[in-house]
């Protein structure tokens, strides 16, 4: 375990970008009081790993860290209005983290619907706000599908996909990511990301 925390953090030095992050909140529903949800993927050519626990019975908090194409970590939170195990959910989610030289702030909303135990649907889109310099990014230059042509960037992440859920512990989510903003540019019109999910 030690080996892998110490192989994560000096991957997360090595890469030379930071940005918001780009993996998706994937449920408008809480983790629940005292359970944990882990997630482990890929968003944007940027792995990512997150942990977050149920504080209360519609409070979620957690930590997010992502390496690859950039780096970046911070906290998360999500606040559940509607919150049933199936049918409709919907949820507020806000973070804040970044690099001793990026910092971000993202503010967002999850609508989601559970057709049953085992599949959901969901939409993700938030803003992102990010101030950052050369030390960090290189404008012009992409990172992973997204090319930064500003050191402040207000832009909007729309995260929108699926979850299967193979029993009650282990899932996992697929979901395609569209970007828009004033100084940020895909390549491509969608990126794709995947999650494995982990409930305890």
């Amino acid at each position: 375990m030690n080996k892998s925390i110490i192989l994560l953090s000096l991957l997360w030095v090595m890469t030379s970008c930071s940005l918001a992050p780009f993996s998706a909140n994937t449920s408008g529903r809480s983790y629940g009081p005292g359970n944990v949800q882990a997630e482990f993927g890929n968003a944007n050519s940027n792995y990512f790993i997150k942990i977050g626990g149920g504080l209360s019975k519609n409070l979620d908090v957690g930590y997010l860290m992502e390496f690859g194409a950039s780096s970046t970590s911070g906290i998360f939170f999500k606040y559940s209005f509607m919150n049933p195990k199936t049918g409709p959910a919907l949820a507020m989610e806000m973070g804040y983290g970044g690099t001793e030289t990026t910092t971000y702030y993202t503010g967002g909303v999850i609508a989601s619907l559970a057709f049953n135990k085992n599949l959901e649907v969901f939409v993700n889109p938030r803003i992102n706000n990010v101030e950052t310099d050369v030390t960090d990014v290189t404008l012009g230059e992409p990172i992973g599908n997204v090319t930064v042509n500003a050191y402040n960037v207000t832009y909007l992440q729309v995260n929108y996909g699926l979850s299967v859920w193979f029993s009650e512990n282990v899932g996992m989510s697929i979901y395609s990511i569209w970007f828009k903003g004033q100084d940020i540019e895909t390549t491509e019109g969608q990126t794709v990301g995947f999650n494995f999910l982990f409930n305890y």
